[in-house]
């Protein structure tokens, strides 16, 4: 307690002598024992009161007892089931949860996982694919600095993600293998690589990968399909040394759209799994590609990252010239990329204006703004020479086109000259800045549309580092690109009045939940949630099959469907009242890739756990890995000491003393005619 409190509780307690003594000694000559009785009574009220004016705080010490963590995480893919491993992994996950010992030792918290990692609510062993670095990924950011040992539950076959076995987890993994870990005989395709984009009459390179499990020479035939007609075939042989063959072949469309194939190679004598034995892909043939047009005066990192992130949609191609370089028409192309524009500029500005091009500035501490705000009247900016370093923050609320699920909040901040932006027409922020911890209503990337002119503007440079940092986070570039993509699909569609656009994948897997998305904007192109979506469904044969309404979620419409049996479908978005329509075709598979595993695949788990300090466990093994658990005396419950500091005035029962000192001394009083 601080002296000065110290001191202020002494000259109460003086002062409420005083008081006292004064108005019931001092002043009556009677030194009667009732006027003692009376003074002590009327003493402790006062002396109460002021202590609760001064208001000290006690110190007290709390002690509170940690355990350490054990999560568990459980495989809810259909391939448990297809092993017949769902009730032993029930059992196992009960066992952990009812044994004493364990749970008096540990925090124990459990988690199922498929392509989405969520506490554990029922098992269902129905997920479609399994991603087994996906808890691992999860568990390192919401454990950051705790030793917190895992328990993963699986059988160790995967068919998303990154390879498991180079997981970064800095606590020991205890796998525990369900299924039967022997290989049995068996052929399948375990790969398939193709571009998803081509153009008609152009040859796109396939590669299949071929794995054969066996000791036995075999000759096998791979086909492959497309409308019914074998367009490839190749005898293949394999032996006890040759147990992988990669199979290369050119394949050419003569029609636009996607176009379907099929690979499938002969199966083994008495083969027991024949569902991994083909693979269908498909692949979307294009008539024309959009041409971008990227003009420089300066060379930066940003104009090769722009370039790789566009083309990555095969559909699109990127020019990148200096603006010094005459050869150029900017009618040929659909979009051209400005990158921090200065005077050599002039007469493409005048071209993008009276021609109305699509159009999509960049800014940066190069930007010549003086020549900016007067080469177009769309916006400008008061520049100073002091730059600032502007964080991206995404517009969940913008409706324009459909964004990717992307995480900003750790990109690298992108720096331009300090100053005011200010637009002169009807803008839509797509990035807002953020300066610090703050969050500006300023926009960082924006779009908008002026008599049928789209355009864009980023004020900013190093963009580049974006497109690394979405790499670190998910160790692949693909949402980033599909963001770029889907920005720049924008930009460049001579469709400007295109309202009504749909998300739906070419293929789908009967077990797996068909998910379709789709945006609708009003004529001035804002998100419109006021109109009902509809979906039919239709089979070859043109029957309807259903009609199934969109569910408003924010600013997008969803469904989702589960029991569409395998077979080819058509499909048309419609809105309610309006004519805007959307037709399309896809495709749903029988196979299921969760059943193309005879077994299970311990290997790679295996060597997460020697990497991590861990135990790989199997089946009837699950006593053994509970007592590893135990007997680990790295696993330590922690003692953590606090002191909290409590105010006097929430002491409630000093108030209630107080009422019942200055209640009896009334009382006392009256009874003796000294009222």
């Amino acid at each position: 307690m601080e002296t000065k409190v110290l001191i202020f509780i002494v000259l109460a307690f003086f002062v409420a002598v005083g008081i006292a003594g004064f108005q019931y000694i001092f002043k009556n000559k009677e030194r009667s024992q009732l006027n003692y009785w009376l003074s002590f009574l009327r003493f402790l009220a006062l002396f109460l009161i002021f202590i609760l004016l001064i208001n000290p705080s006690v110190k007290k010490r709390i002690f509170e007892t940690i355990k350490p963590k054990l999560l568990v995480a459980i495989d809810n893919s259909s391939s448990i089931k297809h092993q017949s491993q769902s009730e032993n992994v029930l059992n196992f996950v009960e066992l952990l949860k009812n044994d004493t010992a364990l749970n008096d030792k540990f925090e124990v918290n459990f988690y199922q996982f498929g392509t989405q990692l969520n506490t554990l609510d029922s098992l269902s062993f129905k997920e479609s694919k399994t991603n087994l670095q996906l808890p691992f990924k999860e568990f390192s950011k919401l454990y950051k600095d705790e030793i917190n040992p895992i328990v993963i539950i699986t059988d160790g076959n995967q068919t998303l993600g990154n390879n498991v076995a180079f997981a970064n987890y800095k606590s020991p993994v205890y796998p525990f293998i369900v299924g039967d870990t022997t290989i049995v005989e068996d052929i399948f395709i375990n790969q398939l690589n193709v571009n998803q984009f081509t153009y008609i009459n152009n040859n796109l390179p396939v590669e299949v990968f071929i794995n054969y499990n066996g000791d036995k020479l075999v000759t096998k035939t791979l086909k492959v399909y497309h409308n019914n007609k074998v367009i490839h075939n190749k005898q293949i042989e394999f032996s006890a040394s040759k147990k992988v063959h990669t199979e290369s072949f050119f394949i050419t469309s003569k029609q636009s759209g996607n176009q379907y194939y099929t690979a499938v190679i002969e199966p083994l004598v008495n083969e027991k799994n024949k569902e991994n034995n083909s693979k269908t892909f498909s692949v979307n043939v294009i008539e024309d590609q959009t041409k971008i047009l990227l003009l420089t005066s300066i060379t930066h990192p940003d104009l090769g990252m722009l370039k790789k992130a566009i083309e990555s949609n095969k559909q699109r191609s990127v020019t990148i010239l200096n603006i010094d370089n005459n050869n150029f028409e900017l009618i040929d192309y659909q979009l051209i990329i400005i990158y921090q524009p200065n005077n050599k500029f002039n007469t493409v500005f005048k071209e993008v204006v009276d021609k109305k091009l699509n159009h999509f500035i960049i800014t940066g501490l190069s930007t010549d703004w003086n020549f900016l705000n007067s080469a177009q009247k769309i916006f400008s900016k008061t520049a100073t020479n002091q730059s600032e370093k502007y964080s991206p923050v995404l517009n969940k609320e913008y409706a324009i086109f459909q964004t990717n699920e992307i995480d900003f909040n750790n990109f690298a901040p992108l720096e331009d000259l300090f100053g005011e932006v200010n637009f002169s027409s009807t803008y839509n922020t797509l990035l807002y800045q953020k300066i610090g911890t703050i969050t500006l209503q300023k926009p960082l990337l924006a779009t908008f549309e002026i008599a049928n002119q789209k355009g864009a503007v980023l004020f900013g440079e190093n963009s580049w580092q974006w497109r690394i940092n979405n790499f670190q986070d998910n160790r692949t570039f693909d949402q980033f690109d599909g963001f770029i993509s889907n920005l720049i699909q924008y930009l460049s569609s001579t469709q400007l009045n295109k309202r009504l656009n749909v998300v739906i994948e070419p293929i789908y897997y009967t077990n797996e939940i068909i998910r379709i998305s789709a945006s609708y904007l009003d004529k001035n192109l804002n998100f419109d949630d006021r109109n009902k979506l509809w979906i039919t469904i239709f089979n070859n044969d043109k029957t309807i099959l259903k009609k199934v309404p969109f569910a408003l979620e924010f600013n997008s419409f969803n469904l989702e469907l589960s029991d569409l049996k395998a077979g080819d479908y058509n499909y048309t978005v419609s809105v309610k009242n309006q004519k805007e329509t959307v037709s399309g075709i896809f495709k749903v598979l029988p196979f299921d890739v969760e059943q193309q595993f005879s077994n299970s695949n311990p290997q790679d788990l295996k060597i997460l756990a020697q990497n991590t300090n861990g135990t790989i466990f199997y089946n009837e093994q699950e006593n053994k890995l509970i007592q590893q658990l135990l007997l680990n005396d790295s696993y330590k419950t922690t003692q953590k000491s606090t002191i909290e500091k409590t105010p006097l005035i929430e002491w409630k029962w000093l108030l209630a003393f107080i009422v019942i000192f200055l209640t009896i001394e009334w009382f006392v009083r009256k009874y003796y005619g000294k009222i």
